[in-house]
C-alpha cells in the first residue's frame, strides 16, 4: 500500500516534525514552509499540554489528506491547519493519513475507523466512494468531507465552498490589472468539475469587469483568456515541473496575469513567473509593477512572490522578515481550515446534527434546488441536507488583503472589486456556478 507517513506535532513537548509558520490572515492559518514527511507509517496520537481543561479533552479526530499531499501550500495544508487549530484550541487529539494514490483511500479510512475516533474528515471529492461505503457500514461514526458529494446521510457533513464567487472577484481584478486589451490566464491542475467551477467563475469575472469598465471609462475593454490544464489525472495537483512548463508557455503567449487553481502544481507556475520577472529586469521595486502577475489559490500564497521567500525557495532554504513587494498579486482564498475546524468544534460541543436539522441556514441553495450539482448526472437541482456551504459572506472565499501588493492596485482594479463585492453581497450579481468546460461562450447576459 502506497501511503505517506502519518505524523503529528506535539503541541506541548516542543517536538518539531515539520518547520512551519502559522500566520493569521483574514481569519485563516496558512503555511510558509515545506512539509517534510518522514518515511514511517507509525501512527502518532497527540495531546495538548495546558493548565486549563479544554472542551475537547479526551476526544479525537482523524483526517485523510488528498493525493496532492502535505506541503502543497494550499488545499491540504489548510485542512492540516484546521486540524491543528482544533487540537490547540479545543484540546482534541488527532491522527491522520496521507494518500499518494486514490487506490490508498479506502484502506486509510478503514485504519482511522478502527481507531474509534469522534470524527473522521476526508479532504477531497475522491473520498466520495469510501465515505459512502463506510458511513453506511458504521452509522455511529461521524464523517465530514471537504468538497464532498455525499448528501442526505445523517452521519456525513459535506463541506462545500463557493469557489466560483471568489474566482469571479479575482477575475475582475485580473482584467483591470491587465488593461483594456490585455490577456489573462488560468492554469487548472486537473480538467474536472470542481476546477471548471474555478475557471467559469474567473471567466465571468473577467468578462464582467470588461463590460463594467467599458461603460465606466468610455474605452473598450476586451481582455482575452488563456485556459490551460496540467493533466486529466490527479497527478495534476502535484506536478510543479508541469506547472513551470505551462507557466513558461502561458507567459510566451502574452498572459499578463495567471490564476493558478492547481494545488502544488501552481508552485511551479510561480517559479516560472518569478524567474521571468527577474529576467525582465524587475528587481522587486515598489514603484514598478512586475511584468507578469500570479494569483494564488486556497491558502494565502502571496508571501511566495516576495524577494526574500522566492530567492530562498529557489535554493530550498527558508526565509523570514518578508517585505513587499510580491509578484503574487493576491490569492483566491478557500478557507478549508475553517470548514474542518467548524465541524470539529460542533462535534466537541454536541452540535454536529445542526447542519442536518437546519439546511436553510447552512446551505440554502443545496436545499431549495438553486445549486445544480445533484442527481445521477451530477447536474440536476439539489434538494438535500447535510451540507455546510461557505462563501464570501462567511469570509471563506475571496481575495487576500494585498499585504505585499496594495501599492500597485490601479483605480480601475479597486473599482471593479468594490462593485463586484458589493453586488455579490446585495444579490444584484449572481456568479454562475458551472462544473463543465463546455457551455456558454459568454457568461454575461
Amino acid at each position: 500500500m502506497d501511503v505517506q507517513s502519518r505524523k503529528a506535532i506535539s503541541t506541548g513537548a516542543g517536538v518539531a516534525i515539520v518547520v512551519v509558520l502559522l500566520v493569521i490572515a483574514a481569519g485563516a492559518y496558512y503555511y510558509i514552509a515545506y512539509y517534510s514527511p518522514a518515511s514511517t507509517t507509525t501512527t502518532t496520537t497527540t495531546t495538548t499540554t495546558t493548565t486549563t481543561t479544554l472542551p475537547g479533552k479526551g476526544m479525537s479526530i482523524g483526517v485523510v489528506f488528498d493525493v496532492g499531499g502535505l506541503g502543497d501550500r494550499g488545499f491540504n495544508d489548510l485542512a492540516y491547519a484546521g486540524m491543528i487549530q482544533a487540537n490547540q484550541t479545543l484540546g482534541v487529539d488527532y491522527k491522520y493519513e496521507v494518500a499518494t494514490s486514490t487506490n490508498d483511500i479506502p484502506a486509510l479510512f478503514a485504519t482511522l475507523i478502527n481507531d474509534h475516533l469522534n470524527l473522521i474528515v476526508g479532504v477531497g471529492f475522491d473520498d466520495d466512494q469510501a465515505i459512502a461505503q463506510y458511513s453506511a457500514q458504521y452509522p455511529n461514526q461521524k464523517f465530514a468531507q471537504v468538497d464532498g458529494d455525499i448528501y442526505n446521510v445523517t452521519n456525513v457533513i459535506a463541506i462545500k465552498y463557493q469557489e466560483h464567487v471568489g474566482s469571479a472577484i479575482v477575475g475582475a481584478l485580473a482584467a483591470a490589472m491587465a488593461g483594456p486589451t490585455g490577456k489573462v490566464g488560468f492554469l487548472g491542475g486537473v480538467s474536472i468539475g470542481i476546477i471548471y467551477k474555478f475557471w467559469n467563475g474567473y471567466k465571468y469575472g473577467v468578462q464582467w469587469a470588461d463590460n463594467y469598465l467599458t461603460h465606466a471609462t468610455g474605452t473598450s475593454w476586451n481582455n482575452s483568456l488563456d485556459e490551460v490544464y496540467d493533466s486529466s489525472g490527479f497527478n495534476g495537483f502535484a506536478d510543479p515541473s508541469g506547472g513551470f512548463t505551462n507557466g513558461q508557455a502561458m507567459i510566451a503567449r502574452g498572459d499578463k496575469v495567471i490564476f493558478t487553481a492547481a494545488g502544488g502544481t501552481g508552485i511551479g507556475t510561480f517559479n516560472a513567473i518569478g524567474q521571468h520577472d527577474q529576467q525582465q529586469g524587475w528587481g522587486w521595486s515598489n514603484s514598478t509593477a512586475p511584468p507578469v502577475w500570479a494569483i494564488g489559490v486556497d491558502a494565502n500564497q502571496d508571501y511566495y512572490g516576495t524577494q526574500q521567500f522566492f530567492s530562498a525557495a529557489q535554493q530550498n532554504k527558508t526565509a523570514s522578515n518578508l517585505t513587499p513587494p510580491s509578484f503574487i498579486l493576491t490569492s483566491e482564498i478557500k478557507a478549508v481550515d475553517k470548514g474542518v475546524f467548524d465541524v470539529a468544534s460542533w462535534v466537541v460541543k454536541g452540535n454536529y446534527s445542526g447542519v442536518w436539522n437546519n439546511p436553510t441556514k447552512f446551505a440554502p441553495s443545496f436545499f431549495d434546488g438553486t445549486t445544480q450539482l445533484c442527481g445521477t448526472d451530477g447536474a440536476s437541482a439539489c434538494h438535500v441536507r447535510g451540507v455546510l456551504l461557505l462563501g464570501y459572506a462567511q469570509h471563506a472565499v475571496g481575495p487576500t488583503s494585498f499585504q505585499y501588493t496594495s501599492q500597485f492596485l490601479t483605480a480601475n482594479a479597486k473599482l471593479v472589486m468594490s462593485q463586484m463585492e458589493k453586488g455579490i453581497l446585495n444579490g444584484s450579481i449572481t456568479v454562475p456556478e458551472i462544473y463543465t468546460d463546455t457551455g456558454y461562450s459568454s457568461l454575461l447576459h
